[in-house]
């Protein structure tokens, strides 16, 4: 069926097997699971050399998730450790103009940390942040109930 999907995508777009890059001996570059397992590689170097950058931001990965499938996922999962201010947020995102996903990781940190005020003065606290890293990402801020003891 993947062979299907990639020789329709190739008849579409007019691509033909000579324009790809050669292949070494024993390497297959047209492997869908070998180009998903390099760019998943990149974004997880990308996000573990930039936690200087989080701590900053003041947050911490304390989890990372990776799920390889048909669309592969990454899913960086957050605490707030400190707020900074707007001005701070502002200089630390100008600093990433080269580094567009981090940029978007900590846009996504800065905006769903603001949601925590939604449920202030409820049973619910803030608890964390997960990014899902694919191609449709997804943003959730994470809420857990206060229990008290009895």
């Amino acid at each position: 069926m993947l062979k299907e999907l990639l020789s329709k995508f190739k008849n579409n777009t007019g691509s033909q097997e000579s324009q790809l890059p050669q292949e070494d001996s024993g390497s297959t570059h047209n492997d869908p699971s070998l180009l998903s397992s390099e760019k998943i590689k990149a974004v997880v170097a990308d996000l573990t050399s930039a936690n200087q950058i989080f701590k900053e931001a003041g947050f911490l990965m304390e989890q990372l998730e990776i799920e390889v499938g048909l669309v592969p996922k990454i899913t960086p999962q957050f605490k707030q450790t400190k707020e900074i201010s707007s001005e701070e947020e502002a200089q630390l995102l100008e600093q990433l103009n080269q580094k567009q996903m981090i940029k978007f990781v900590l846009l996504s940190l800065f905006k769903s940390s603001k949601m925590k005020k939604l449920l202030e003065g409820s049973e619910m606290y803030f608890y964390g942040i997960e990014i899902e890293i694919t191609t449709a990402p997804a943003v959730k801020t994470i809420f857990k109930r206060k229990y008290q003891a009895q």
